[in-house]
């Protein structure tokens, strides 16, 4: 498992910051839906950025990767003050597991991308569906006493919550790995020509 380096560390923060780019855009874009999509908007962000997650584990691909991505997230997002404690845990945990399960040697399969990124991306859905379901009046409280509206909070509580909670828990996972293999079908050839491997 090779360690990161100074210039990895510097590739990461420039993926991460396209990635916020791309992240912003697809939160615009889940104004839309409404309630529902701010609950998936992990998901739609996991798909449209699928192909930054393939490039980091072919380009980089070491430990401690997808941690340091998403730690830049967590605190660009504090500094807008959109910061919450539960959503850093449950975005850093993810990013752990991510990192566990594709980033201990050089291209990984395929498919263990697929699940990271899925992972990665629910750890930061989980940041509303965990304190909707176990500690639900406090999360409320904080987040109207941030500006949100009751009527708000309330519908976003629907969506991340019981049944809603695991259905939009799924459609996250569901989106953010399909959001790798298309991924995947745009840098194949890229790679290809480069002699790195692709389905390891």
């Amino acid at each position: 498992m090779q360690k990161l380096k100074i210039k990895d560390i510097v590739m990461v923060a420039l993926i991460s910051a396209l990635y916020l780019i791309l992240y912003t855009v697809s939160g615009m874009g889940t104004m839309i839906i409404g309630p529902m999509g701010h609950a998936i908007s992990p998901g739609l962000c996991g798909l449209i950025t699928g192909s930054i997650f393939f490039f980091i584990t072919r380009k980089i691909g070491k430990f401690g990767q997808f941690m340091i991505m998403q730690a830049i997230c967590m605190v660009i997002f504090s500094i807008m003050g959109a910061g919450y404690l539960p959503w850093v845990i449950t975005s850093m945990l993810g990013a752990l597991v991510a990192d566990l399960i594709a980033s201990r040697e050089n291209s990984p399969a395929l498919w263990k991308v697929v699940i990271a990124s899925g992972i990665f991306h629910v750890g930061q859905a989980f940041g509303s569906i965990i304190p909707s379901m176990f500690f639900m009046e406090s999360y409320r409280e904080e987040w109207i006493s941030r500006g949100q509206t009751p009527e708000a909070m309330d519908e976003m509580i629907k969506y991340t919550s019981g049944a809603m909670g695991i259905v939009s828990t799924v459609i996250v996972f569901v989106l953010a790995a399909v959001g790798v293999l298309i991924g995947y079908l745009i840098l194949r050839k890229h790679f290809e020509k480069k002699d790195v491997p692709v389905m390891a």
